[in-house]
């Protein structure tokens, strides 16, 4: 088939709403022209969207992307298959259509991490945690398979260039869409300062394969364990850096002895696992450190949401992540611009 014939085929795909591009998707490649019911999906700060659908007394998931894709190079399937061979629980997926722009996932019902802390005991909470930091655990130890396999995740890396673009996205949707506010040349080049600091040395870290984004948003209750879900970012970074987003995430209310306690499990773990206490002592300054930039960075996600998509779910969550970015900042007894400037808008 003429290459034009090709993209004129895209083309009318994607001009489809998605009700129809997905009835037409399940009639034509899964052979199966009966949808019973299709619900769509809250879905997260990304372009993508979710449904679920139901058919033949069984529920899959779609995700259903802007575009088409190449899956032999998209990164949720690659970074998938790595998760799978580490034996990690991810959603399984069912089928791929570079031409109708989606992927037919597992369901894994509703149940999120943030959800179910709701009615969870404090014990209960505790060993949920220290199973999501088993997983934490688990991902950093796939990080040789990852660089066997050249996998995308290896490829891509919290480097200094990548770091400030996320800093720097903060001071852009924060400061400027959110607050609508322009701080003074002097003001600006001393926070600019620092948050190039914060990247620079986080970016000499030794680095691990990370997530990127797990948090209790992002880890699903399934089947009486926890399974990891937007997993398609994950890249190499600090050892912190998905400890931090986990015990400091702005979305849950964890008590501070809980979190001491949660941390002081995965120090240990990885003191038994043959790390040395040298190790142990260094990272105490890197997660705080990491918590300011991780929680920084998420700030400007809110903002940005909430200012230029006009979606207001995340609005609430910004007081309790200044507030976090502050009391580390002043743990490490630095930033004391970024603190000023928090604190005073």
């Amino acid at each position: 088939m003429p290459n034009d014939r090709i993209g004129s085929l895209k083309t009318e795909v994607f001009a489809l709403n998605t009700t129809d591009r997905l009835k037409n998707y399940f009639e034509f490649e899964e052979k199966n022209p009966v949808i019973d019911k299709i619900i769509k999906l809250a879905g997260d700060a990304s372009t993508r969207q979710y449904f679920r659908i139901f058919c033949n007394d069984t529920s899959f998931i779609v995700a259903l992307y802007p575009e088409s894709f190449n899956a032999l190079t998209h990164p949720f399937c690659d970074v998938t298959k790595i998760f799978f061979t580490a034996k990690l629980p991810v959603p399984k997926i069912i089928s791929v259509s570079a031409k109708y722009g989606l992927m037919l996932l597992e369901d894994l019902g509703d149940l999120r991490l943030q959800d179910w802390l709701t009615n969870a005991s404090p014990t209960e909470q505790k060993a949920a945690y220290q199973e999501a930091i088993e997983l934490i655990l688990a991902i950093q130890s796939a990080t040789e398979l990852a660089i066997k396999e050249n996998s995308i995740s290896s490829q891509l890396a919290f480097d200094e260039a990548k770091l400030a673009w996320e800093l720097d996205f903060f001071y852009k949707h924060y400061f400027h869409s959110y607050l609508q506010l322009e701080l003074s040349a002097e003001k600006e080049n001393l926070l600019k300062l620092e948050l190039s600091e914060i990247a620079k040395e986080l970016a000499e870290r030794p680095r691990v394969l990370c997530h990127r984004d797990f948090h209790s948003r992002n880890l699903m209750f399934y089947q009486g364990r926890q399974y990891i879900i937007d997993h398609q970012d994950a890249r190499m970074g600090p050892a912190t850096y998905d400890l931090a987003s986990l015990l400091r995430d702005p979305y849950v209310e964890l008590n501070e002895e809980l979190i001491q306690e949660l941390y002081q499990f995965f120090i240990d773990k990885k003191l038994s696992s043959g790390t040395s206490k040298q190790w142990a002592e260094e990272i105490k300054l890197e997660f705080e450190l990491m918590t300011v930039q991780r929680i920084v960075k998420a700030i400007g996600t809110y903002a940005y949401q909430t200012a230029v998509v006009k979606n207001m779910v995340y609005q609430p969550y910004i007081p309790k992540a200044i507030d976090t970015v502050i009391t580390a900042a002043n743990r490490l007894g630095r930033f004391a611009n970024l603190c000023e400037v928090l604190t005073k808008y």
